[in-house]
C-alpha cells in the first residue's frame, strides 16, 4: 500500500556492547544467586544430616560408657560371686570321711560281737574315735563328719565263726549288727547275701562314686587284706586321688601289692581280728581252749612312714603315738553349752572364724554328729546379731545363730521385755 511503510528492509538496531556485557554479566549473577540457593539449601541439609549424625554419635557414645559400666559392674559382681562360690565350696569341701569295711575279712572282734547290742555300740564309738583323732592329729584341722559302710556275707560270716569256736558271738550277732547300725544314723552294716563276692561288688562302687565327689576329705579302706581290690585302688590313684586313700589294716598281714602302693595305713588296736578266722583254734577240751573267748592278737609289725601331703611323713600305723598335740574331748558330763572351754560356734558350724588361734573359743575339740546336732541347736538360743541391729541376714536359714525367739510364741522374757530377741520380727508368727 503507498500509504504505508515497509520495514522489510529496514535493519535491527545493533546491541551497545556494554549493554551485551550489562546482559551477560545479569544472566551470571542471577545463576550464581541461584547457585547460592542451592548451595545454602545443600549446606542446611548436610547440617542437619551431621545433627542427625552427631546426636547418634552421642547417643553410641552414652550407650558405649553404660554397657562399659554395667560390664564392669557385672564383672565386679561375678567376681564376688565367684569369691562366694569358692568360699563355700572350701566350706563344704572336704568334710566327709567315709569308711568302707569288707566285712567278709575286716572282721570286728568277738570281744564285741559277744555283747550284742552294746558291743555294737562300743566297736561304733572306737572305730568313729580312733578315726577322727587320728585325722585330727594328722591333717590339716576341718569339721568332719564320718560314714560307715560295712558289708558282708551274714551266712558265711556266722558259719566262719562257728568253725572257729565263737559261739557266743555267733548268739548275739544279730543284736551287735542292730547296735552298731543304732550308733549313728550314718554307720551302715548290711548283709549282702551268700552270693558270691558280693560284699567286694558293693565296696568298689562306693569307692569309685564316693572318692570323687568334692566334699570327700578321705577315704578310711578296710579291705587291705585281699589283693582282689588292687586293680580299683591303682584304678583310683591313677586318677589323682592317691591323697584321698588311707588303708585300714585288719590282719597283721597286709596283702603285699596293696602294700607296695605306698598309701597311709591306720591301725586300730583290738578292734578286728588280726588273723584270718580259719587260722584260730577251735575249742579242743584236751588243750583247754575256750571257744568264747577272744584269741590274743598277734602284734603287728611296724609300717616305714608314708609320705603325706599335709603333714609330711606321718605313721598311721600308730595313731596312738603319732600325734604331738592330743586332739582335745569333750567332757561327757557336761552339756555343749557347758564346756570349758567353750566350743567356736562359727568355726564347727561355718567354718569360718576370722580370729583363728587368737579367739577365746576352742577349735581343737573332736564332736560327734550327735554333739554337732547339740551344738546347732545351742547356737540357734542366740540372737543373729545382723537381724537383731534391723537389717537382712545374707545367711538366711543356714546362719548357725537364731533369727526368731526359741520361745515363741509364748515368751516369758518377752513379757517382761527382758528378751534378748528384741527385734520385732523375731517374735513375729510364721504367718505374719
Amino acid at each position: 500500500m503507498e500509504g504505508s511503510l515497509s520495514t522489510a528492509n529496514v535493519p535491527l538496531a545493533v546491541q551497545h556492547p556494554i549493554e551485551l556485557c550489562l546482559d551477560t554479566l545479569k544472566d551470571e549473577f542471577v545463576n550464581v544467586l541461584q547457585n547460592e540457593i542451592t548451595y545454602k539449601n545443600e549446606i542446611e541439609q548436610l547440617k542437619t544430616e551431621l545433627n542427625v549424625y552427631k546426636r547418634a554419635a552421642k547417643d553410641l557414645e552414652t550407650e558405649l560408657e553404660t554397657t562399659k559400666r554395667m560390664q564392669k559392674e557385672a564383672e565386679e559382681q561375678n567376681g564376688k560371686l565367684q569369691a562366694e562360690c569358692l568360699t563355700l565350696k572350701n566350706q563344704d569341701k572336704g568334710h566327709r570321711v567315709i569308711v568302707l569295711l569288707d566285712g567278709d575279712g575286716t572282721i570286728f572282734s568277738p570281744q564285741f560281737i559277744e555283747k550284742g547290742q552294746k558291743g555294737g555300740h562300743a566297736a561304733a564309738q572306737q572305730l568313729s574315735d580312733s578315726t577322727i583323732q587320728c585325722l585330727a592329729a594328722n591333717y590339716e584341722p576341718r569339721p568332719l563328719q564320718l560314714w560307715v559302710y560295712v558289708f558282708f556275707n551274714k551266712r558265711g560270716l556266722v558259719e566262719a565263726l562257728r568253725r572257729a569256736g565263737f559261739a557266743i558271738a555267733i548268739a548275739k550277732f544279730e543284736e551287735f549288727v542292730m547296735g552298731f547300725n543304732q550308733a549313728s544314723e550314718r554307720f551302715l552294716m548290711v548283709d549282702v547275701g551268700t552270693t558270691k563276692e558280693a560284699a567286694d561288688a558293693k565296696l568298689k562302687v562306693y569307692l569309685e562314686d564316693e572318692i570323687r565327689l568334692p566334699e570327700t576329705f578321705k577315704i578310711v579302706f578296710g579291705g587291705c587284706h585281699d589283693n582282689g581290690y588292687l586293680a580299683n585302688l591303682r584304678s583310683q590313684i591313677t586318677a589323682g586321688y592317691k591323697e584321698k586313700l588311707i588303708l585300714l589294716q585288719s590282719y597283721t598281714e597286709i596283702a603285699g601289692e596293696i602294700a607296695a602302693l605306698g598309701l597311709p595305713i591306720l591301725n586300730i588296736p583290738d578292734l578286728f581280728l588280726s588273723q584270718k578266722l580259719g587260722e584260730h583254734p577251735v575249742f579242743n577240751p584236751a588243750t583247754g581252749l575256750n571257744p568264747n573267748s577272744t584269741p590274743k592278737a598277734a602284734p603287728t609289725k611296724a609300717l616305714p612312714p608314708v609320705s603325706s601331703p599335709l603333714s609330711g611323713n606321718v605313721n598311721l600305723g600308730t595313731p596312738q603315738t603319732a600325734p604331738v598335740v592330743v586332739p582335745r574331748l569333750l567332757d561327757p558330763k557336761k552339756p555343749i553349752a557347758h564346756q570349758k572351754p567353750g566350743l567356736c560356734t562359727l568355726y564347727y558350724l561355718r567354718n569360718q572364724c576370722k580370729y583363728r588361734k587368737s579367739c577365746k573359743f576352742a577349735h581343737d575339740y573332736v564332736i560327734t554328729d550327735a554333739q554337732r546336732d547339740e551344738l546347732v541347736k545351742f547356737a540357734k538360743k542366740a540372737p543373729c546379731q545382723t537381724v537383731l541391729s534391723g537389717e537382712i541376714c545374707a545367711l538366711g536359714d543356714s546362719c548357725p545363730f537364731g533369727h526368731v525367739c526359741p520361745f515363741m510364741p509364748k515368751c516369758f522374757f518377752l513379757k517382761k521385755g527382758t528378751c534378748k530377741f528384741n527385734q520385732a520380727s523375731m517374735h513375729a508368727s510364721p504367718t505374719g
